[in-house]
């Protein structure tokens, strides 16, 4: 757990003394400093790729500057000094870049089929990966580079198509969760908390999450609400588990995922509270590509009215949700979970709570409440009330802490 405390104050109330403070203040400046650097190598790095991969076109070249550029980038790791270590890092990235881009792409070209991505990336990732476990100390960032860059061609195959009739028939959000376990499994055997969170998306598409742009406007649909709930409820579970049972290295990914999990819960009971939900009719309701090829406008009547009445029978037996149920239970997990949060010095967790709690009341005073000034009292005593309860019970688990 981080905190975050005014080393001044400290200091004049004799918590810290000057010299500890200053040890503090230079140790932030130095992560500081680091983060600054690293953002701006990674732009520069993706500059250089950009512009190569545009400039030479070919993926047989591509491929051959790649490997050139990645061997010496490798050489000079084992070989320079220490001084130059950030730049032969940068040279062996763009190299490890610009050859698995190169020879996926040129093996996407050749037999005409996305899914070869797949079969190339496994290989690569899982020997880079030994080279990590088992290579050269020095050798460690170019082998972990090589091992996400694995995991990414082959989890674009997978999702883009799936590998003949291997894969035939698999539902697509089947292949998403698969998608998910391995960044996280990716994740946690680099150590890289950033390939871990990207399984969240991963999850969340799984069970038909969409994000859209249109003329200015952003949009997210969660199509799916009760189940997307469940799920981010389960996976913020588990992460929870994980953070009490296992080491530190494991917990600080459970940490991240479960923080990410409930930011997605939340946004699910959101869209829930304003539409309520169908249960499992976007993922396993009737599809038109069933019933027809031609668009809606242009299908005959008899494959319209098949749709319809296909679409009338799912909707008949599926369970549904009501809005106000959602806006109920959502009001009870965001009460629950702040406090939990705030007695547990989850500030993360907490500021989420309060974050979306201030969105739930928002949301629900102009769509069940039409603000009025009756309800603003309400509100207003309701919310003392809260206070009050938490106030007394935070000073009873104080007082029972001292005791």
């Amino acid at each position: 757990m981080r905190y975050l405390a005014d080393t001044d104050v400290l200091v004049r109330e004799g918590v810290l003394s000057p010299a500890q403070a200053d040890e503090i203040a230079r140790r932030a400046r130095e992560d500081m400093m680091a983060f600054a650097v690293n953002i701006v190598l990674f732009a520069g790095i993706l500059a250089v790729i950009g512009g190569l991969a545009a400039f030479l076109e070919d993926m047989a070249q591509i491929t051959a500057l790649g490997a050139v550029v990645m061997l010496a980038g490798a050489v000079a790791l084992l070989r320079a000094p220490e001084t130059y270590r950030l730049l032969s890092n940068a040279t062996a990235v763009i190299g490890a870049v610009l050859l698995v881009g190169g020879a996926v792409g040129w093996g996407v070209q050749a037999s005409g089929s996305a899914g070869i991505a797949a079969v190339l990336g496994l290989p690569i990732g899982l020997g880079a990966y030994a080279v990590w476990r088992r290579g050269p100390g020095r050798l460690r960032f170019l082998a972990g580079w090589l091992t996400c860059l694995g995991v990414a061609a082959h989890l674009t195959g997978m999702l883009s198509e799936p590998l003949g009739a291997f894969l035939a028939g698999v539902p697509p959000w089947i292949l998403y969760h698969y998608a998910a376990a391995v960044l996280i499994l990716c994740g946690v055997a680099l150590d890289i908390r950033l390939v871990s969170a990207l399984s969240i998306p991963m999850l969340a598409v799984a069970l038909s999450s969409r994000s859209f742009y249109q003329t200015g406007t952003y949009g997210l649909a969660i199509y799916e609400s009760t189940l997307t709930v469940l799920q981010m409820a389960l996976l913020a579970g588990l992460c929870l588990w994980l953070i009490r049972s296992q080491p530190d290295r494991i917990g600080r990914h459970a940490v991240i995922l479960g923080r990410l999990a409930f930011i997605w819960m939340n946004m699910a009971f959101w869209i829930g509270s304003l539409w309520g939900d169908r249960v499992g009719y976007h993922l396993w309701g009737p599809r038109w590509s069933d019933f027809s090829a031609d668009p809606g406008w242009r299908a005959d009547d008899s494959a319209v009215a098949a749709y319809e009445a296909a679409r009338a029978a799912f909707q008949a037996d599926a369970t549904v949700i009501s809005s106000d149920a959602y806006a109920l239970v959502w009001a009870v997990v965001i009460l629950g979970v702040g406090l939990w949060a705030a007695m547990a010095t989850r500030r993360a967790v907490f500021n989420t709570a309060v974050t979306f709690g201030a969105i739930h009341l928002y949301t629900q005073y102009f769509e069940r409440l039409e603000a009025a000034a009756g309800t603003v009292v309400v509100a207003g005593l309701i919310a003392i009330a809260l206070a009050y309860g938490a106030w007394r019970l935070n000073g009873w688990i104080r007082d029972r802490a001292a005791g």
